[in-house]
């Protein structure tokens, strides 16, 4: 067996030598050199051609970094170049970082990337930068230099970007702009800032740092802003206005044509640009547009809140604390300035506000027109009702301690009504037991109701009339009011009556209803007396009862002069001519004796109350102690007591005579009669029971 075993052996160190001397023999082949590496950056260590590294978070792939090349240096840092980095699914969202290099941290959770860097998100937003960095346990790209982005219509551009992927937010840290592009028939929306941010899940954008907001000629400006959009367009739902806050112009605000404000929020319809709600706080002011392009309605206060139709007119419109509301002029008319500490307004689709309420210590100012003084009003509410073309002012109901100045009128009762085209001014109601009143340098006058006429001033008042006139005082340019003569000038002249009516402009008061006047120990009533200051007169009708303190030269010891009492149907006394006259039913009881007759007159003397002559007509009987006398006609004379009938025939009786003439004389001082008779009247003398009395 050992012998086989050795041939084998033999054999088959033949063959491999043979194969060795053959393999020997072959031909040589020519050896091409190896090609050299080109090197990335001889300063790295190591170099990769293309990486994809993913990045798993369970199951789910969470960060995928792509690139062209990869070099890593002594020092362990590493950099990508031509690099693609891949966030997928955090919260649902993935974005796209892409740049020239990035160089990535520590535990490769950080990337710097630099040289057109751009960042696509999932929906739709694309941000381009010439640097960013990328921290993947913060989930946020930031990027220090000038900055660009767009998504949908929204397009924006600054200094400095972050965008947290966590949170869904995008900031532009400076020198912010974003436009919103037009869409239809709109125009575009630009909004610059120092900062911005967008938050693309909560869909809202925040302005910081000094915002101004342009749109269709419309500017917004405020220190910052927040702006809300609609949850499926990035186009403003809700806009905040923060500090400054001030817009002015454009459209889209309907009858709003500036808005001030601390703060301001913005409500807007489903289209985005026709604003529906505004709400201003601290210091707040707005202004409404006018017709034609003539000024409009101006309201401040500290808070507001205007509310508008679907054409933009006002809606609804409301206000507190300091507020202050300024009417335009009509044509030749004032501005008006009205004040309170609350207001509410409404208004009508096509038209303008309609009413406005006022509350709370409101104080209304009309400016100065023509040759007239403003005009001022304080009550505790005032319902206004505007003209909704003009927004002018048509009527102002006033409620609750209403007080009124014009010039030197003053006006005061619980309630008014001021009708401003009829320029009128009703008064009514009582505060507490105080009627309503006017009151003048010259007059006041009290009654349940006053009816004023303002230009030129008439007055008429109703229940109650109580009327004080007070001494005239001359007014530069104007012509001075004659109180009658009769009345004095120095003591006030106080009259009564049912009601009232005074034209200012003819100087006539006149009062109806059981009028009485008293001033003094002078006094007239009856059912109507009128006061006629441009010409001196006084008429009183209808049962009329006088009581003059007329002086008397037959004055007693006590050198108190006794009243003189005159009653008719009629008195009239004028300046022109100092005559008093009594008509109809007429009767006199003073020195001169009572006197009956058909119609008296009083004339008295120049400069005085003083009887210079008494005339008498008709159905003339005069009684004197226990003496009478009658006839057709009447002549009394004061100087000398004298006593002149006239008739057909003159009677005069006394308790022991009685004598009849065509004239007949007599005195009061003494018994001397004088009879003159003639041939129609026969001159008769009955003797008495008396004792003769020798002859005067």
């Amino acid at each position: 067996m050992w012998r086989k075993r050795l041939r084998l052996g033999i054999a088959l160190f033949g063959i491999g030598i043979a194969a060795f001397i053959l393999f020997a023999m072959r031909p040589r082949e020519t050896r091409v050199p190896a090609t050299p590496i080109e090197r990335i950056d001889p300063k790295a260590t190591v170099e990769t051609r293309g990486c994809d590294v993913v990045q798993l978070k369970g199951s789910t792939q969470d960060l995928r970094v792509e690139c062209e090349s990869q070099v890593t240096y002594e020092d362990g840092q590493t950099r990508l170049v031509g690099v693609t980095l891949t966030v997928d699914n955090r919260a649902g969202r993935t974005f796209v970082v892409t740049g020239q290099e990035a160089k990535i941290g520590a535990n490769q959770s950080s990337f710097d990337m630099s040289g057109d860097v751009r960042l696509e998100a999932s929906d739709g937003l694309v941000a381009t930068a010439g640097s960013a960095s990328f921290v993947d346990t913060e989930g946020i790209v930031r990027a220090p230099g000038p900055v660009q982005f767009t998504r949908g219509r929204m397009a924006g551009a600054g200094v400095g970007f972050t965008f947290d992927q966590q949170r869904n937010t995008l900031w532009l840290l400076d020198q912010a702009v974003v436009r919103f592009a037009p869409e239809g028939g709109t125009g575009p929306m630009d909004v610059a800032a120092g900062a911005a941010g967008f938050a693309r899940g909560e869909r809202y954008m925040r302005f910081e740092r000094g915002v101004r907001m342009t749109r269709a000629g419309q500017v917004m400006e405020a220190d910052e802003s927040t702006v809300y959009l609609f949850p499926d367009r990035d186009e403003p739902d809700h806009i905040e206005l923060r500090g400054n806050s001030r817009i002015t112009g454009g459209e889209g605000m309907g009858a709003l044509r500036l808005m001030r404000a601390r703060d301001i929020n913005l409500d807007y319809a489903d289209d985005g640009r026709s604003l529906q709600q505004a709400t201003l706080a601290g210091q707040s002011a707005i202004d409404l547009a006018g017709a034609n392009r003539s000024p409009g309605q101006r309201l401040s206060g500290e808070w507001i809140d205007v509310t508008l139709e679907t054409d933009g007119s006002v809606k609804s419109l409301a206000s507190r604390e300091n507020v202050v509301v300024t009417l335009p002029a009509e044509k030749d008319g004032p501005a008006r300035t009205i004040r309170a500490r609350q207001l509410n307004g409404t208004g009508a689709p096509g038209q303008g506000l309609t009413a406005m309420t006022f509350q709370e210590a409101v104080e209304f100012r009309e400016a100065a027109a023509g040759d007239r003084g403003a005009r001022v009003a304080r009550a505790r509410r005032l319902d206004a009702r505007l003209d909704p073309a003009t927004g002018t002012l048509n009527e102002a109901r006033f409620t609750g301690g209403f007080r009124f100045e014009d010039g030197a009128m003053r006006a005061g009762s619980a309630e008014a009504m001021y009708r401003v085209t009829a320029g009128t001014l009703a008064l009514g109601g009582k505060e507490g037991n105080t009627p309503p009143s006017v009151t003048d340098e010259t007059v006041r006058i009290d009654a349940d109701s006053i009816d004023i006429t303002l230009s030129p001033r008439r007055m008429a008042a109703k229940g109650s009339v109580r009327s004080v006139l007070q001494p005239a005082k001359e007014k530069p340019g104007a012509a001075a009011a004659r109180r009658p003569g009769l009345l004095g000038e120095a003591d006030p002249v106080n009259i009564i009556a049912a009601g009232m009516t005074y034209d200012e402009q003819a100087r006539k008061g006149v009062y109806t209803g059981n009028a009485r006047l008293w001033q003094g120990n002078t006094t007239i009533q009856g059912e109507s007396i009128t006061l006629d200051e441009a010409r001196g007169d006084l008429l009183a009708s209808g049962a009329v009862v006088t009581q003059l303190a007329l002086a008397s030269d037959q004055a007693k010891p006590t050198g108190k002069t006794p009243p003189t009492i005159g009653r008719a149907d009629a008195f009239k006394y004028s300046d022109e001519g100092r005559r008093a006259v009594y008509d109809t039913g007429a009767q006199f009881n003073g020195e001169q004796g009572d006197l009956h007759a058909d119609h008296i007159e009083l004339l008295l003397a120049a400069g005085e109350n003083r009887l210079d002559r008494l005339d008498a007509r008709g159905s003339v009987q005069v009684t004197l102690d226990k003496r009478s006398a009658s006839g057709a006609a009447l002549t009394y004379r004061p100087a000398d007591q004298r006593y002149e009938i006239t008739g057909a025939p003159g009677r005069f009786i006394d308790e022991c005579n009685e004598s009849a003439g065509r004239t007949l004389t007599f005195f009061r001082s003494s018994d001397r009669v004088i009879i003159d008779g003639n041939e129609e009247v026969r001159t008769e003398t009955r003797g008495g029971k008396c004792a003769a009395r020798p002859p005067s």
